[in-house]
């Protein structure tokens, strides 16, 4: 080939490959939850919170909110309700004592104490203090600062109270779908059922009387079926938002729908 053909090859290459656009379906979904403040006064009461986007909404099928479900199949007392993807506020977090499994959820603590105050710990019928607490972590992550804890911190905080007395987290849905019409829907477990003891990391340090235990942690069907974890007390977005062609951000979804 000679080289006024070779260059204008090269153009031509380069030419296509700029104009070549790889559609990717999945894109990472921004917003806020909001929890009403006359609703909730202190948002260490609120658990995990888990946002889903999906196909429809039907308040109508179980009596509260709900989203848009398939058919029944199998044992399941409802439809899958198919989410498109999901994200949460807060997970569930191993506070170094077993006595702590499945209640300590991230985002909800600014110190040691508070989580302590909410979570009280009893070690041989005597209160663990904020010094116990950060000895057992030390000993059972390796742990050397306050700032190396993956539970507490001011920078730890997802809730913030604005000017309304509302509290305000922001969230992300990382690399989801979210086809024009679909809705989000969100629910916060108050209560922990949405964590198994049985699941979760294996423990990282062994003793002589008890070798084997699961840190806990959540289920995985959570956004699918929705109702086998929702429980009285529990917190759930009652007027959905709808999503928008091509807007990714600036969502906001206020979870005001208390369960009784």
């Amino acid at each position: 080939m000679s080289g006024s053909r070779l260059i204008a090859a090269l153009i031509v290459g380069l030419l296509l490959g700029g104009c070549y656009e790889e559609e990717i379906p999945e894109q990472d979904l921004d917003g806020e939850i909001v929890l009403p403040g006359d609703l909730v006064t202190d948002p260490r009461d609120a658990g995990v919170i888990y946002l889903g986007i999906y196909e429809g909404y039907d308040p109508e099928q179980l009596g509260y909110p709900y989203p848009t479900t398939g058919p029944r199949v199998g044992d399941n007392p409802i439809g899958d309700a198919l989410p498109y993807g999901g994200t949460s506020v807060g997970s569930y977090a191993y506070a170094c004592y077993r006595a702590l499994r499945c209640k300590v959820v991230t985002g909800r603590y600014d110190s040691l104490s508070s989580l302590l105050e909410t979570n009280p710990v009893e070690e041989d019928e005597v209160l663990a203090d904020t010094e116990d607490l950060y000895d057992q972590c030390s000993w059972y992550y390796g742990w050397n600062s306050l700032r190396e804890f993956s539970f507490v911190g001011t920078d730890q905080v997802d809730f913030v109270q604005d000017s309304s007395g509302d509290w305000v987290a922001d969230f992300r849905a990382w690399h989801t779908r979210i086809p024009t019409g679909a809705i989000l829907w969100a629910f916060a477990d108050n209560d922990f059922t949405t964590c198994s003891p049985d699941q979760g990391t294996v423990n990282r340090r062994y003793s002589e009387d008890d070798q084997y235990f699961r840190e806990g942690s959540n289920f995985n069907d959570i956004l699918n079926f929705p109702d086998k974890y929702i429980t009285e007390g529990d917190f759930l977005s009652q007027d959905v938002v709808t999503i928008e062609a091509d807007k990714t951000s600036g969502y906001s979804l206020r979870i005001d729908y208390r369960m009784e």
